[in-house]
């Protein structure tokens, strides 16, 4: 069967065009959402979704599929951040998009559709779990725990949050409120880039942060970063004034003395930051900066209303499960997370409503983090390169299989998979080397895409072309969306991947599945997403093994004619010899004894052996055996045996 001809570019670019402009809306939130669960800048988000639609997009093996950030390595990122720092993730993943070049070119694309599906699912479940658990914290505006299990226990916690907070101040109130929340995001911002900035120039990732030999390390090249800390102490000092002489309402006051308090201390660490600046001292400089960053986020907190933060969250998931079910049909390609972002940006914006927004820099190009020597020299490379595997292999894993299910979705040329493995190492390699986050195909955008009549390649390019106006021409709108909003998308998004369809399509092959997929994702929610999938896998391997070593045997005993017929199913292979000598040791040496095969898939060479020497010996000793040798030589994949026992008939 000859394969259909690959699509022209240009020959249906009307619907392609269309179709750009329906994924344009689905990714534009979704990358920016993905950023925010893996605890990295929104601007990273944005980046990795602009390279997959131009590069990936150009490149790739799936012509239908489109890629970005995905919620499937939100989990793996935000340990790497944690972990290694905001500094290493770019090198991270530019390593990884180096092995899926590697595996692409030695034609390994198809073996990484290899998993069984009770993994997958519980892997895609487990995430969703983790996405559902942290993102509900940021959804009422608290922040993330450090761990799954925590993040679950203490959801009560911040419900109890969300009925204690302060009432909706008077319209001055809130607009100073959302002013100075929206400076201490940009200084936020600003301050974890000098951070990462102060830790690019320093030997600092390979060496305990308490150690001696780091203490005395200093750096003159630090001394570029004072003129920008300098700029931050500024502001800061400036926020503070205006916050001594706002007054805000009986019940708000407290919570702005407080914010008041913790912003001073916002200040000090800045100052201190500095004259570690102009000292070289690294070890200061990092830890003074570290501190002005979390007494800055103590001062938003303040200043913030968990309460309104909840009711914009929660009104984001009605309006998305509202719109997916009582639009009108020809409506029902703008995506509902679209229509809900943008129900909450007017909400928050007409109300003037004290709530966390987007980070985001006033250029994009300032959030392009290129590897450094430095860098380079001082990276742990033995821990960046099993992180680097594990990204490799799993964003490998859930783009072909995602591609596999565009195959089902749309009619036309099937995936290279080699190919699509390629253009995704090419893709990760570029966002490794502007900082950004690692990239998938992801299923949501090109299910969008099909679903939308796109015919070629052209409109997964163009909607990176569109996410790239958009951030450069608009960013400034970018930053009156609230976080609660975004986290809203993502808690929804966390509760559709447990998919309980999927559990009873597991079920239909038997509760061994249902058990593979409950062991990966509680594995994945208690431990972490790498022990999961590899419990899950080791699950699945031991499964298969006892499947095609199972070897049910059994006995229908007639003792007054002295007469047995015993059944054989399933696999009789040497895991199963001393069950099978067992057998045969229980019938009495001058017993007939029958042996039916019909039922046996497989009998390898040292059962066989066992079967003919046994019935040399039963014969021997007055008993007889009756083998069907006909089916045994079909199960055995082989002649017939040159011994022959009693029952097998002699040649004419």
């Amino acid at each position: 069967m000859n394969k259909p001809e690959p699509a022209s570019p240009l020959r249906y670019w009307k619907q392609d065009f269309l179709s750009s402009i329906v994924v344009f809306f689905v990714a534009l939130p979704l990358c920016m959402g993905v950023a925010l669960a893996s605890g990295a800048p929104v601007a990273a988000g944005l980046i990795t979704g602009i390279v997959g639609g131009i590069v990936a997009g150009s490149l790739a093996g799936c012509q239908l599929q489109v890629s970005g950030p995905a919620a499937g390595l939100t989990v793996i990122v935000f340990e790497i951040i944690q972990r290694l720092g905001l500094e290493m993730l770019g090198l991270a993943v530019l390593i990884a998009g180096a092995m899926q070049i590697v595996a692409g070119g030695l034609k390994l694309g198809p073996w990484f559709r290899a998993v069984s599906p009770a993994v997958i699912h519980g892997m895609l479940a487990g995430i969703g779990v983790l996405i559902f658990a942290s993102q509900f914290h940021v959804m009422v505006d608290d922040k993330p725990r450090r761990s799954g299990l925590e993040n679950l226990a203490t959801i009560p916690q911040a419900i109890y949050k969300t009925f204690n907070g302060p009432p909706l101040a008077g319209e001055e109130e809130r607009i100073f409120r959302r002013h100075a929340l929206q400076e201490m995001a940009d200084l936020h911002h600003d301050q974890i880039n000098m951070r990462v900035h102060a830790a690019e120039l320093i030997p600092y990732a390979h060496i305990a942060p308490a150690s001696p030999a780091l203490e005395q390390v200093e750096e003159p090249q630090l001394k570029t970063l004072i003129p920008e800390q300098e700029r931050i102490t500024r502001h800061l000092l400036q926020l503070r004034d205006e916050m001594i002489t706002a007054e805000g309402a009986s019940d708000g006051q407290v919570h702005l003395d407080a914010a008041k308090v913790a912003l001073q201390e916002a200040i000090v660490r800045s100052e201190a930051a500095e004259a570690a600046l102009r000292s070289g001292k690294a070890v200061d400089a990092i830890a003074t900066q570290e501190a002005a960053v979390a007494a800055i986020d103590v001062a938003a907190k303040r200043l913030r209303n968990h309460r309104i933060a909840a009711i914009l969250g929660i009104g984001t998931i009605v309006i998305i499960i509202l719109w997916q079910k009582l639009s009108p049909r020809k409506l029902r390609l703008v995506p509902a997370p679209l229509i809900a972002i943008v129900a909450a940006l007017l909400a928050a914006y007409f109300l003037m409503l004290p709530v966390f927004y987007v980070e985001l820099p006033g250029s994009l190009w300032e959030e392009v983090r290129l590897p450094t020597l430095t860098l380079l020299q001082n990276a742990h490379w033995g821990e960046l390169l099993q992180t680097a595997a594990l990204i490799a292999i799993i964003a490998s894993a859930e783009t072909l299989l995602c591609a596999t299910a565009v195959d089902q979705l749309a009619h036309g040329q099937r995936t290279n998979y080699d190919r699509e493995l390629t253009a995704q190492g090419v893709g990760n390699i570029i966002c490794g080397t502007l900082g950004a986050l690692p990239m998938t195909g992801v299923i949501v955008r090109s299910s969008a895409n099909v679903q939308a009549g796109a015919k070629s390649r052209l409109s997964t390019i163009l909607h990176g072309v569109w996410l790239l106006v958009f951030v450069v021409a608009l960013g400034g709108l970018l930053q009156m969306i609230p976080t609660a909003s975004l986290a809203a998308v993502l808690v929804y998004t966390g509760y559709k991947l447990v998919n309980i369809k999927e559990i009873k399509r597991l079920l239909e092959f038997g509760w061994g599945e249902v058990a593979i997929y409950l062991a990966t994702l509680i594995t994945i929610v208690a431990k972490d997403l790498l022990v999961g999938v590899v419990v899950g896998i080791a699950l699945a391997a031991a499964k298969l093994l006892y499947t095609f070593s199972r070897l049910g045997i059994k006995i229908d005993r007639d003792e007054a004619q002295n007469r047995y017929r015993m059944r054989l199913a399933g696999a009789a292979t040497f895991v199963r010899l001393p069950k099978l000598a067992a057998a045969l040791e229980q019938f009495p040496s001058d017993a007939e004894v029958q042996v039916e095969l019909d039922r046996l898939s497989y009998i390898d060479h040292a059962c066989l052996e066992l079967l003919t020497s046994w019935g040399e010996q039963h014969q021997a000793s007055g008993g007889r055996l009756s083998i069907d040798w006909d089916t045994l030589r079909a199960s055995a994949h082989r002649s017939s045996p040159r011994r022959r026992t009693t029952g097998e008939p002699e040649a004419a």
